[in-house]
């Protein structure tokens, strides 16, 4: 490696010459770690040099082994004209080019190898398993070795057994005598069968017993399986749904499952705040093959539990959502106080004691029932009235929204005897039928005619009452 130095300086002592000389002493340091790395990578280098590099008695290493080669090889061909001392005397010397005082030496030290190894078979002496096993119990093989089990013309009559396929057998022994491997590897017959596992168990030195079959995981079959596992099949996501008229184009292929927040719209509760738990799952094969499932979550006291579905249509949106199961809704209110009737007036009946109320929907303060679950629901309706034997026309009218719905019942008609004043009446109601939305309310009118004194009764709840019923969901088309 040749070194050029600078070695003509600047005459004058300023930064010129200054760096003239680190430049200098830079390039010395250099060559000088160069050739230390290199001598360091010569003396550990197995192969710095050739032998016909290395000189020995004036001659190189090469030539020399070449030579003592065909020496030893001249001593062999010796011993086979009669004269084996020559070959005993070369038999002393070890490859590693030591020599033992004497041949026999040398064949004790390597007996003394041989006598320590392992004297245990394992196989037969031709490699095969020690033992075929056709009948009896694996529980009771605990003696070390490899055995091969097979079918006993055609029947199976081993016992404790992985599986009922021929196979081989491996016991292996723990460091004390009761610790024992059971491994088991069935014979695949077929060429191009690529499943295979291996099925062991182990005897158990606390508890004296052999443990249940486990087996190994097949890899063919693992990586098909975790082949076909894609961002398509399950998607779970911690971003909680906050609106439900998100488009279902913006979900992705598969199934997804979210938690709605306590703030979102659009799902089939009324409300929200602390009552609105719940989670989605969205079933999408493509923009056109999607299913939404929605499960409400509540207390072990909350009634209002259950299941909705609704489909996603590219053309026109989401349907409307239809219950699966639970939800029932119900109401039973009646009345504390009697209440004078104006006439020829419709007026609202002030139920003013709540009996039962699944939801709490009804409000006593408005006399209002208010839908918290959607469905269609099933009305009914009584009043014991107090009035005077005359001309009489009661009309029950149901009012959905602040707007007459049905006519629930009328009863009109003329007194034969008005002579006696007293003529009460109950008037009773069932089996009318009305779809409610969430939000959407019910309250009962009664119409009296003119010239009548009437006054509902403050008579209990099997008289008076007001009885509303979820029966199930809003068929399609209402």
């Amino acid at each position: 490696m040749a070194i050029k130095l600078i070695k003509t300086y600047s005459p004058n002592e300023n930064a010129t010459r200054l760096k003239q000389q680190e430049q200098d002493a830079q390039t010395i340091e250099d060559a000088l770690n160069g050739q230390a790395s290199g001598l360091s990578s010569h003396i550990i280098d197995p192969k710095a040099h050739a032998a016909t590099q290395i000189t020995y008695e004036g001659t190189n290493v090469d030539t020399a082994l070449t030579a003592l080669n065909k020496y030893v090889d001249n001593l062999v061909i010796e011993a086979s004209k009669g004269d084996s001392n020559a070959e005993v005397v070369a038999a002393r010397t070890n490859y590693d080019g030591t020599t033992d005082t004497s041949l026999k030496a040398r064949l004790d030290r390597y007996a003394q190898k041989t006598d320590n190894g392992q004297n245990f078979k394992l196989t037969s002496d031709l490699g095969v398993a020690k033992k075929v096993l056709i009948t009896g119990d694996l529980n009771d093989i605990t003696e070390a070795g490899v055995y091969w089990c097979e079918f006993n013309s055609g029947k199976w009559d081993l016992l404790n057994t992985p599986i009922q396929a021929s196979g081989w057998l491996e016991v292996i022994k723990g460091s004390t005598s009761t610790g024992t491997l059971q491994r088991y590897t069935p014979y695949r017959s077929s060429v191009t069968q690529n499943v295979q596992v291996t099925y062991f168990r182990n005897y158990g030195i606390g508890s004296s017993a052999w443990g249940l079959w486990a087996t190994t995981a097949d890899k063919t079959q693992t990586d098909a399986a975790i082949s076909s596992i894609t961002s398509q099949k399950l998607n779970t996501s911690t971003t909680k749904i906050t609106d439900a008229s998100i488009s279902g184009n913006d979900y992705p292929i598969g199934i997804t499952i979210q938690e709605i927040a306590t703030t979102a719209t659009g799902f089939p509760w009324y409300g929200g705040g602390s009552s609105a738990y719940g989670y989605v799952e969205t079933h999408k094969l493509s923009n056109t093959r999607l299913v939404q499932y929605f499960y409400e979550i509540g207390s072990a006291g909350q009634l209002s539990k259950g299941g909705w579905a609704r489909h996603w249509h590219n053309d026109v949106g989401w349907s409307q959502w239809y219950s699966l199961f639970g939800n029932a809704s119900w109401c039973n209110v009646s009345v504390t106080n009697e209440q004078v009737l104006t006439q020829s007036y419709t007026q609202k009946v002030k139920f003013d004691r709540v009996i039962s109320d699944s939801h709490s929907q009804f409000n006593t303060y408005n006399n209002r029932f208010t839908a918290k679950v959607r469905g269609m629901y099933m009305v009914g309706a009584g009043l014991y009235i107090y009035r005077k034997k005359q001309y009489n026309n009661v009309e029950f009218n149901l009012y959905k929204n602040g707007t007459l719905y049905k006519m629930m019942h009328q009863n009109r008609q003329d007194p034969y005897n008005p002579a006696t004043d007293e003529f009460n009446q109950g008037h009773y109601a069932s089996g009318v039928t009305v779809p409610l939305e969430i939000g959407d309310y019910l309250e009962l009118y009664i119409f009296v005619g003119a010239g009548q004194d009437l006054t509902i009764s403050s008579r209990a709840g099997w008289y008076n009452y007001f009885d509303i019923y979820r029966i199930g969901d809003i068929p399609m088309g209402i």
